[in-house]
């Protein structure tokens, strides 16, 4: 009988570059193997990869509780590709340090294409053994042929203590240009490769980025958080080249209306405000997507593309192209209104359209766009349908 093993998928690169696949049906031969995706993004590469039977993407799970959930098999694999061995090393010794003592693989998987095409994640695919999982890392070790790289101790994000009342959190690995996103939230664009991030303790709040220039607006949004909780990503959320899959469920095998989606009756509606990377919960049989913010209609749209959703969303061309070849689904419109009013615009909607609530059942798509547009007034410069 074949020993149990877990694999946790982090990310769409590893996806969309082939090693997931390849992986997997590698270790099928030898183990029983369960896998679970870590990430949000990834979902949509699962979809595109057409792996959605054989990667469990059902669940929204912090990777050190997807590791958790494994911790029944003999041991688990955390397969990822960062943005190069360093960096994927660095990001798991966290994940380890936040799971259970449960042997762990790190297959950092570098082989393929990257983000441009042509090998942007330079470096040698390696294998890393957490938790004194060295036996099992050198059986894995043997299939894919790739070296054994002893890590670091496990270790948490390291804060600093500052006796004028600030928290600092430095965050490695950073390229000048990429944005920045806390919990998901777009707060800033580094402008260095050394960026640290000060809160104060008594408020939870973000009072500076050293190394970047901040976003105010991001960071009104984000509002209090545990710095060393909070999910910080840095880049784009999917680096590397893919085919998109759109949605096999269309508007009308949801509500029983026309193919156009535009007249259908009873439709089911959501609001998406700045938590993009909830998509797939918040959307859960919704017919149509209200999406308040650019980037959280680039990613919302994107996501929902898949799942054959349109939205309605609400921008002010104030991209931090967090996802800069997001696909939208036809039937969907986007206003553009004038800088800054995206979130007067949404707020408005919330409470004219949802109640105040985050979704409602309306009479039509056409009932809600028309509602849309005449709530956002004389501040829309534009209507971009798809």
């Amino acid at each position: 009988m074949k020993p149990d093993i877990g694999v946790v998928v982090h990310g769409p690169e590893v996806i969309d570059s082939g090693g997931a696949r390849l992986v997997l049906d590698a270790l099928s031969e030898r183990y029983h193997v369960t896998a679970i995706l870590g990430g949000t993004m990834g979902r949509t590469a699962v979809l595109d990869a057409f792996l959605e039977d054989r990667i469990d993407i059902t669940r929204r799970l912090g990777l050190s509780e997807t590791i958790d959930l494994l911790s029944w098999t003999c041991a688990v694999v955390l397969l990822s590709r960062g943005k190069s061995v360093e960096s994927g090393i660095a990001f798991g010794r966290i994940a380890v340090s936040r799971a259970g003592d449960v042997p762990i693989v790190q297959i950092e998987y570098q082989e393929g294409a990257g983000g441009d095409g042509a090998g942007a994640d330079e470096g040698e695919s390696v294998i890393v053994p957490w938790n004194d999982a060295i036996g099992w890392a050198r059986s894995i070790a043997e299939i894919f042929g790739f070296p054994i790289l002893m890590p670091p101790e496990a270790q948490d994000v390291t804060l600093a203590h500052g006796a004028d009342g600030f928290l600092r959190r430095r965050i490695h690995n950073v390229l000048p240009g990429e944005n920045i996103r806390i919990n998901g939230i777009a707060v800033g664009t580094a402008t260095s490769s050394d960026v640290e991030i000060v809160v104060d303790v008594n408020s939870g709040a973000v009072v500076a980025i050293a190394g970047a220039r901040m976003k105010e607006h991001g960071i009104e949004k984000l509002g209090r958080i545990d710095l060393g909780r909070a999910m910080v990503r840095t880049g784009s959320i999917r680096r590397t080249q893919h085919v998109p899959r759109v949605g096999s469920i269309s508007l009308a095998g949801r509500s029983g209306g026309d193919p156009g989606g535009m007249r259908v009756q009873n439709v089911r509606v959501v609001l998406i405000d700045h938590d993009a990377e909830s998509s797939f919960e918040l959307a859960a049989d919704a017919d149509l997507a209200v999406t308040v913010g650019d980037d959280t209609t680039a990613i919302a749209g994107d996501i929902l593309y898949r799942l054959g959703i349109p939205i309605i969303g609400i921008t002010d061309m104030d991209l931090d192209n967090v996802l800069s070849d997001a696909n939208v689904l036809s039937g969907s419109v986007v206003l553009r209104v004038l800088p800054g009013y995206d979130d007067i615009v949404g707020n408005m909607v919330r409470d004219m359209v949802f109640g105040g609530a985050g979704s409602v059942v309306a009479e039509s798509v056409e009932s809600i766009r028309e509602q849309v547009i005449g709530i956002a007034g004389e501040r829309l410069v534009e209507v971009v349908r798809f």
